[in-house]
């Protein structure tokens, strides 16, 4: 079956992080989950026996499943930081048309078995699903050790989103951000964190000066049912919010486009370092 250049681009990528996470799965206490932000801004370095599960364009519906998949494989597993950006309220990869096919491979992969409206992306999932079974994992796996990288973090890997689809972007990203229910994976995902006892810490990334200027929004309106969910929920174990959004000590400098920062640069260390003391305080608070 033809595959999209997304595809094509992400195989590798996530063969490696297949590769890695099968090789830590038994120590790992916390996993990361997102899109690119979380993709190219967190490295594990800083939290002794995380994971990094993030990558572009991921979904909370993806994260949900990533989720579950990560409570089987990992019997050590105390927390999860989950990467929330602008577009996370209302983001469905399934509707993407030039990134939607990430999702099969994902499932794929990580044996997800997510379920698509689309009959193409379930037809996609099940021959992904189908060729890993019948060899290609093999050749995966071995081409996939070849990259650079550790615990799912591969920052030689992470170039800029071109200048000239930052506006565009931008306006897919929020399209959906305030239909209603659009948190309803964000609830699942803390649900489910409450009831296996997982501290959880939601990162709002930062983002350069041109981006906040073209959004003219305050985090508090950007972030409000985010806000609204964490506040107002009885909820048993810690769940904090680190919000980077207006944090203007990460200066633009840091970043290699409008949203993303660099992932070998001073912005991944602050925002890693930052992140590790959160999670160090909710396991001590546990």
């Amino acid at each position: 079956m033809e595959v999209s250049q997304a595809v094509k681009d992400s195989i590798l990528q996530l063969g490696a992080k297949r590769v890695m996470f099968e090789q830590a799965s038994e120590t790992l206490e916390t996993i990361v989950l997102g899109s690119s932000h979380g993709d190219y801004a967190f490295d594990p370095a800083y939290v002794p026996n995380s994971f990094n599960l993030c990558y572009r364009s991921l979904d909370l519906k993806h994260c949900y499943s990533l989720y579950q998949r990560t409570i089987t494989a990992c019997p050590n597993l105390k927390n999860l930081v989950l990467f929330y950006s602008v577009f996370s309220p209302g983001s469905m990869l399934e509707r993407s048309p030039n990134e939607g096919e990430i999702g099969p491979l994902f499932s794929a992969l990580f044996d997800l078995e997510v379920e698509y409206q689309s009959e193409h992306l379930t037809k996609l999932a099940q021959a992904l699903t189908q060729q890993l079974q019948e060899g290609m994992a093999a050749t995966l796996i071995e081409e996939a050790a070849k990259l650079d990288g550790h615990a799912g973090f591969m920052p030689n890997y992470k170039g800029a989103v071109p200048a000239s689809e930052f506006k565009t972007r931008l306006l897919s990203h929020i399209k959906h951000n305030y239909e209603s229910g659009a948190d309803y994976y964000l609830l699942k995902i803390l649900a489910l964190a409450n009831r296996l006892g997982h501290a959880v810490t939601i990162v709002i990334p930062p983002v350069s000066s041109a981006y906040r200027n073209a959004l003219n929004t305050r985090s508090s309106v950007l972030f409000r049912e985010l806000i609204e969910v964490v506040d107002l929920f009885p909820w048993t174990v810690p769940i904090k919010v680190l919000n980077a959004y207006d944090d203007e000590a990460y200066e633009d400098s840091f970043f290699v486009d409008s949203d993303h920062l660099d992932a070998r640069g001073e912005g991944t260390r602050m925002l890693s370092r930052a992140i590790a003391a959160m999670v160090a305080g909710s396991e001590a608070a546990a």
